[in-house]
């Protein structure tokens, strides 16, 4: 760019800073009131000047930043952050509503470049405690606008919130960090901090912690919207126990990426209401892996327990990749169409998902319309069949062609001689198949671990079975299907109605096994099929073993093709 003159120079920050002042005011949503005044340029030094009753947009270039990178920024933004605290008032509206927190009367924004920041608490500090609705910082775009952590003091955070700053909004910046032991985000609230809002940024480089949420309330009411996670990050959203709340409520993750090469996404080790909608999460091609979510410790205080995953994909592209490692006791923990199932083609099948149960029981499980690769396990203790469990999986592909036997891992916690096995929860799968499915590896309706639960409920299925042709097998012919290993056949039907098989030939089917010697679990025999038959046959048949799971159905060497006939089959487990 050619040399400008001062006066050519003050007239485009006048004009690039009035362009983001406006933009800032369409994304706060009419958050800030009044009118929003362009900021003359001012030398390292010096800052502009805060007119108290009208909302400012400031250019952190006007305070001395060097957006080649080339420079520290880290006095600028201390300079920056300095201004918008002094800049801050009272609420007019305290006594009419109530409110008696102070106004952020600034907003700051970064224009395109690299900013080089060397210190903690650039962006926000702990010696600010003053209880403030109000703050955005806005950049020219994810990838546009970058800041660069290069932080002397490891372990320290960029922004640093001690019970102070709500309703904040901080959009389309990258985040840059080469220590892995750099952190963005500390927040301590006790009713202080909410209601924060991350809008198309992104964190890439290697982290320890991208955000660390404590207190003893609020820090609740945070949405990320199409934020992304690239690179090695340890932890990006924390909650700990041990000074996290139970009251931390209604996170929002609106179609995020979290692909990393290692590392946790979501960790909450208390309670929380937690949505995640769209995105894109993978572990990438590294043997560290990570889990995508956390959710700890058992009881919480009544305090809300809720997990809710719509239409993400995900890709574990190694075997210590996990979707989800969750101890919750209570709650609702939900994944509704989404997909798994992309590197299932490449991976042996391993456990991705682990559920724990520690003496209690586990909160509502469902997955539905989710395409599932690897193995699920469910680890209980010695108390836990003193309350229920609810697992379904419901129109659920899975990838691996497993079974449902195979699909579950079940893990008595306190060893194999220790544990009550009436703990081990009943799990249901409704309408699900395995993908390339045959007749050895489908998927039928099934409740499975029934059999040793203290308390299990469960449901009668019922299926018809019947050829390619739509007709039951005719002139010796057979077809085979296979029940869960473990059902239990309680009745077969054989039913034709009179006049509705227009053939000639004899009725003359049954039901066996595929043991060596066939166990023969119900027939039915008639002179005429085109006079009709009706055999209705209670049985009590355990599929205890493979070969007594894999059933045939078969027909005698003079039997016709029958459509009109029905071979049902009732059975539970």
């Amino acid at each position: 760019m050619e040399d400008e003159s001062p006066k050519k120079r003050m007239g485009r920050r006048q004009f690039l800073t009035g362009v983001a002042a406006a933009g800032l005011a369409l994304l706060t949503g009419g958050l800030l009131r009044g009118k929003l005044m362009p900021v003359e340029s001012a030398s390292a030094s010096a800052t502009p000047t805060a007119q108290p009753d009208k909302p400012m947009a400031v250019n952190i270039r006007d305070f001395g930043a060097d957006p080649t990178g080339k420079k520290d920024s880290s006095e600028a933004f201390t300079r920056a952050l300095k201004f918008i605290e002094d800049s801050v008032s009272a609420n007019p509206a305290a006594a009419a509503v109530g409110d008696p927190n102070r106004r952020g009367r600034v907003n700051l924004y970064l224009p395109e470049g690299s900013y080089l920041v060397t210190k903690p608490e650039a962006l926000m500090r702990k010696s600010y405690t003053t209880r403030t609705v109000g703050l955005t910082i806005q950049g020219a775009g994810r990838g546009v606008t970058q800041i660069v952590y290069r932080n002397s003091s490891a372990g320290k955070y960029m922004l640093y919130n001690d019970d102070a700053w709500m309703f904040l909004t901080i959009a389309d910046i990258e985040f840059v960090s080469q220590n892995a032991a750099n952190n963005f985000m500390y927040s301590y609230s006790e009713g202080g901090a909410q209601n924060y809002t991350f809008e198309r940024c992104l964190w890439t480089g290697s982290w320890n912690e991208i955000f660390r949420l404590e207190g003893s309330n609020t820090n609740s009411e945070m949405t990320w919207y199409h934020c992304g996670f690239s690179g090695a990050i340890k932890r990006a959203v924390y909650v700990p126990a041990a000074k996290g709340s139970d009251q931390f409520l209604n996170y929002n993750f609106f179609a995020c990426q979290f692909e990393v090469s290692q590392g946790d996404y979501l960790i909450f080790e208390k309670g929380g209401n937690i949505n995640v909608w769209g995105g894109s999460l993978i572990h990438r091609d590294d043997e560290k892996g990570g889990t995508f979510f956390k959710l700890m410790n058992g009881s919480h205080a009544n305090g809300v327990q809720r997990f809710l995953c719509i239409g993400a994909r995900f890709e574990h592209r190694n075997e210590s990749s996990q979707l989800i490692d969750c101890g919750w006791n209570d709650g609702t923990v939900s994944f509704i169409s989404c997909d798994m199932s992309s590197q299932a083609f490449r991976l042996d099948p391993a456990v991705h998902a682990v559920f724990r149960s520690a003496n209690q029981k586990m909160p509502n499980i469902k997955f539905q319309e989710c395409s599932l690769m690897g193995k699920h396990e469910f680890r209980y203790s010695k108390g836990s069949w003193q309350a229920p469990h609810n697992v379904v999986y419901e129109n659920c592909e899975f990838p691996q062609g497993l079974a449902a036997k195979d699909f579950l891992v079940y893990t008595a916690e306190d060893g194999p001689t220790g544990g009550n096995a009436g703990g081990q929860p009943v799990v249901a799968f409704r309408n699900c198949r395995s993908i390339g499915a045959t007749e050895e590896t489908a998927f039928f309706d099934s409740d499975q671990g029934y059999q040793r639960s203290n308390r299990a409920q469960l449901t009668k299925k019922l299926i018809s079975i019947k050829d390619a042709s739509g007709a039951l097998p005719a002139r010796g012919g057979q077809e085979v299907f296979r029940l869960p290993l473990g059902a239990v056949i309680l009745n077969v039907k054989f039913l034709c109605t009179a006049g509705a098989f227009d053939g000639s030939g004899p009725a003359d089917y049954w039901l066996e096994t595929s043991e060596s010697v066939p166990s023969r679990i119900a027939a039915v025999q008639a002179a005429s099929a085109a006079q009709g038959f009706r055999k209705d046959e209670d049985v009590f048949f355990e599929c205890g073993t493979s070969a007594r799971c894999r059933l045939k159905l078969r027909a005698g060497p003079g039997v016709e093709p029958n459509r009109a006939a029905y071979c049902l089959v009732e059975y539970i487990g």
